[in-house]
């Protein structure tokens, strides 16, 4: 497109490429997207919602008013570019780019949610080397589907970082609560009522019970121990060195799934804690 303005276009991407973590994310933002709006390609509505046309037969008209626009009148009492001229010559529409209230725009919405959605890769991600070949629309329907998932499931998104107290294969291991975050996304991925805050004002109170939940590599929770009569060693965290286990909760106050059975028994074993509660959840054998 011929596009008057490009340097208002170029300024208002800075805005949204210095919120990119990654050096390959901002330079998607300043080069892939910039030439989409750029492009013949963008959709009529964002052409509608982001361009004022400049045409030939519109300025042959004695009576045609240019748009009073202030950017717009330093333009053209300045002249055109030569580029521009020709451009018109030619019969080619020229374009301005509005820089008002941008953010409003759905186009740049999309731009935000995508430069959110790179976010939230990780720095490993082997596709930041080889962004620049996502295109616009392929990253706007990624994004929006991310963005998605994000609000439907928001608690998959949350990053606790508990303190790992065993580790087993298979990226497995056992954490404890300790905050009200941990405990309250514990409750609502486990559909159980540790989150509710009372689990944790009892924690945070003192009297003796402890709370730690099974992860898999990816931190979802598959089985949440709740352990009474606790001696607690020394530290900053503490880790119960003796102690009962007073409730042993699936998803949905179920039995954990077979398969983190042997986790669930081996942690056990390992503090030397006895099984008061919940035994039928607890696979001994």
């Amino acid at each position: 497109m011929n596009v008057l303005n490009v340097e208002d276009i170029e300024r208002e991407l800075r805005r949204y490429a210095v919120r990119a973590y990654s050096e390959h994310a901002k330079r998607w933002v300043m080069t892939v997207a910039r030439n989409y709006i750029l492009s013949s390609d963008l959709p009529e509505k964002d052409l509608i919602a982001n361009y004022r046309t400049f045409s030939p037969h519109k300025t042959q008209d004695p009576a045609y008013v240019y748009p009073e626009d202030i950017s717009f009148i330093v333009a053209m009492n300045h002249g055109l570019p030569a580029w521009a001229d020709a451009a018109l010559e030619r019969g080619e529409t020229l374009m301005w780019f509005d820089p008002i209230q941008v953010g409003r725009r759905e186009l740049w919405t999309a731009l935000e949610i995508i430069v959110l959605w790179f976010n939230n890769w990780k720095k490993e991600d082997t596709r930041f080397p080889r962004v620049d070949r996502i295109s616009f629309p392929v990253a706007t329907n990624a994004a929006v589907l991310w963005y998605k998932d994000v609000s439907t499931n928001i608690w998959n998104y949350v990053t606790d970082k508990p303190c790992v107290v065993a580790t087993y294969e298979h990226g497995y291991r056992w954490v404890k609560l300790v905050t009200a975050l941990q405990f309250e996304r514990e409750g609502h991925l486990m559909n159980h009522c540790v989150g509710n805050g009372n689990y944790y004002n009892t924690w945070r109170l003192s009297n003796g019970k402890e709370y730690y939940s099974l992860r898999d590599k990816n931190n979802m929770p598959h089985a949440t121990l709740e352990v009474s009569d606790a001696r607690t060693a020394k530290g900053s965290w503490g880790l119960v060195l003796r102690g009962c286990v007073q409730q042993c909760k699936g998803n949905s106050n179920r039995k954990p799934d077979r398969q983190y059975q042997p986790f669930v028994l081996r942690f056990i074993k390992e503090m030397k804690w006895e099984v008061r509660g919940d035994g039928s959840h607890i696979e001994m054998a």
